[in-house]
């Protein structure tokens, strides 16, 4: 069984090599909450969870559903965080997260993938050429992924890179209480009105008002995915997005 969540596809991707390969359920979160989440694993069944990276971080939506969750039979559980560049501490958080549920995770992999946080300043998608290169150098990492899975094997392998304390420690609990909102989004003069925004959302957080334009609800987990589906480039999200780049995975 295999829980994931995915804003630009990314994350989707690897969830799906992933379910394909092991043979294994693939189910969205955002689906499955406000359902019974209950859930027994069969015998020698794997438990694994798919996420992008937030903040050097696990991201805060994903710690409420594993507070929620209840699965029996947990034996083998792993989790594979996607990220643009490092993980920080993900490992760590994620670790002490599930421990809170009397789980034990046993193995832990990133997987970098393309850039699509764009919010902040020196934050952008990346060149086609970087793009390209992790694309492919993912797909070498999801073949050793899904080796070690297979073997059952443990070991932690998560690209934490450097400053991990205080990206961790510092900057994620700043980032998670400020900036996962819908507040700062916005539209620019290009918008339609085609609501391609509102059928992207995963958590059904937009609707068009009287004059055809989005407007964001309280449920945003700054996944990002309307920005980067908009095919206007209409949507912009507080001041350092304007003039910044689009990315979604293309199969």
């Amino acid at each position: 069984m295999i829980f994931y969540f995915s804003g630009t596809g990314n994350t989707r991707w690897v969830a799906q090599f992933l379910a394909q390969e092991l043979n294994d359920r693939l189910l969205f979160i955002p689906d499955e909450i406000g359902g019974d989440m209950h859930y027994k694993l069969k015998e020698g069944e794997r438990l694994g969870f798919v996420f992008p990276c937030y903040a050097w971080g696990v991201p805060p939506f994903l710690e409420r559903f594993i507070e929620q969750v209840q699965i029996e039979n947990v034996d083998y559980l792993y989790f594979v965080a996607t990220c643009g560049d490092d993980t920080g501490m993900t490992a760590e958080i994620f670790c002490a997260d599930v421990a809170k549920k009397g789980w034990t995770c046993t193995l832990g992999y990133a997987v970098q993938m393309p850039e699509s946080y764009v919010c902040l300043p020196g934050f952008d998608v990346d060149p086609k050429e970087k793009e390209q290169m992790k694309l492919t150098n993912a797909v070498s990492r999801m073949n050793q992924i899904i080796d070690d899975v297979i073997d059952g094997r443990g070991g932690f392998d998560t690209i934490p890179g450097g400053f991990v304390w205080v990206k961790s420690r510092i900057v994620r609990p700043f980032f998670n209480r400020f900036l996962i909102n819908a507040k700062y989004f916005k539209t620019n003069g290009a918008c339609v009105g085609c609501g391609s925004c509102v059928q992207a959302c995963p958590y059904q957080n937009i609707r068009l008002n009287d004059h055809n334009l989005p407007e964001w609800g309280s449920t945003c987990v700054q996944c990002m995915r309307c920005y980067h589906q908009c095919p206007t480039r209409a949507i912009e999200w507080g001041l350092f997005t304007k003039n910044k780049g689009q990315y979604l995975f293309r199969q």
